[in-house]
């Protein structure tokens, strides 16, 4: 009688455990379930030259009730105690602080307020301002095929094509790792299904670029399977990760840095960090991308934050020339509008245009090449 209570007991999970056994299989190891994808995708070869362009990373995910978007987004960021992670309570930007000063989650105040990066209007005189600025292109923070990200995303092409500015979708990794290489292949293949013949997006010889930030957080074999995946279905893509360790490496076309505030937080040198990523792209036969930026602050929204001073402009031309020694291809300005943090460009009260006045002239140095 036991003997029979046992078997029926296994009897009865054996559905679970060849479902998680599956499930398991799924996200770390999926071309093992799909014979069809077998062969391996071709090799990340070199490409050739490219011009020297000067990027910026661009959140579109701020939002006014008066805007399209119909509500505060992001202005009203959380207030979140580390390392829990607990909320401590939002900022409220009805609420506000004197005369002329909203409660913002932002390390400084937007020149002209709080705006919606859902409006056309405000798009055209972002991508205005940054040309002015010596900007080529921007790098848009993208979270996935269903974010409101994605539905802006569509509204920045629209008006960044026709002005001859070059955007280039920076897939969110970081967050959406737990979707596992299905769900990070279906963005991507949803991704290039609707903007993938769009003539504002950056291109390497003719493949549209995707940045992806936190590419660390998928094992080496589920990037395999998303290029595999995405070369099956003839949707070819110029992927650029930020990790440079042996097995990540090899699955990317080309490696950037997406802030050299991380180095600085901890007092390590981004010349010597930058020369150590370069050399290490160059022996994988890739191009490096260096990133700058002018500082960072994130205590309004985190407790405690990190702070890397600004120093009256000299954090921000001390990572300018550190990305120079290396003589890149690219340099991606780490941020143009990450407010939260602090590390914008963008014209602010307190900085008004002076970093976007540094970038032009830094930009202009970089396209003159090596001296």
């Amino acid at each position: 009688m036991r003997a029979a209570r046992l078997l029926a007991l296994l009897l009865g999970l054996a559905p679970a455990v060849v479902g998680y056994a599956v499930w398991r299989i799924e996200r770390h190891h999926p071309l093992a379930l799909r014979p069809r994808l077998s062969a391996p995708a071709p090799a990340v070869t070199g490409v050739g030259a490219l011009p020297r362009l000067v990027l910026a990373v661009h959140y579109p995910w701020y939002g006014t009730p008066e805007g399209p978007t119909g509500r505060w987004r992001h202005w009203n960021h959380a207030r979140v105690a580390l390392p829990a992670g607990s909320v401590l309570g939002f900022h409220d930007p009805r609420r506000w602080l004197d005369s002329d000063r909203r409660d913002l989650g932002a390390a400084h105040y937007p020149a002209a307020g709080p705006y919606d990066s859902a409006d056309p209007a405000v798009m055209r005189a972002q991508i205005a301002a940054a040309r002015a600025a010596g900007l080529d292109g921007f790098a848009v923070s993208w979270w996935g095929r269903e974010s409101e990200e994605a539905r802006v995303l569509a509204a920045l092409f629209a008006v960044a094509g026709p002005a001859g500015f070059r955007l280039a979708p920076y897939y969110e990794a970081g967050e959406l790792w737990p979707r596992g290489g299905a769900g990070v292949a279906a963005d991507l293949e949803a991704l290039l299904d609707r903007h993938g013949r769009d003539p504002g997006w950056l291109r390497v010889d003719g493949r549209p670029v995707v940045f992806v930030y936190g590419s660390h957080r998928l094992r080496p074999p589920l990037w395999e399977y998303v290029r595999r995946r995405l070369r099956a279905g003839g949707r070819d893509v110029f992927l650029i990760g930020d990790t440079p360790r042996a097995g990540w490496l090899e699955r990317f076309d080309a490696l950037h840095v997406y802030t050299p505030v991380t180095f600085l937080a901890r007092g390590r040198d981004p010349a010597l960090t930058y020369r150590e990523w370069a050399a290490a792209a160059r022996a994988a036969g890739r191009p490096f991308i260096p990133a700058v930026a002018p500082g960072f602050d994130d205590r309004t929204i985190r407790r405690p934050g990190t702070l890397v001073e600004r120093a009256d402009g000299a954090t921000y031309d001390a990572t300018w020339r550190a990305a120079l020694a290396v003589d890149p291809a690219w340099v991606l300005v780490a941020s143009w509008n990450e407010w939260h943090e602090g590390s914008e460009i963008e014209a602010s009260r307190e900085h008004g245009t002076r970093y976007l006045e540094a970038t032009r002239r830094w930009a202009a140095r970089f396209r003159a090449g090596p001296p």
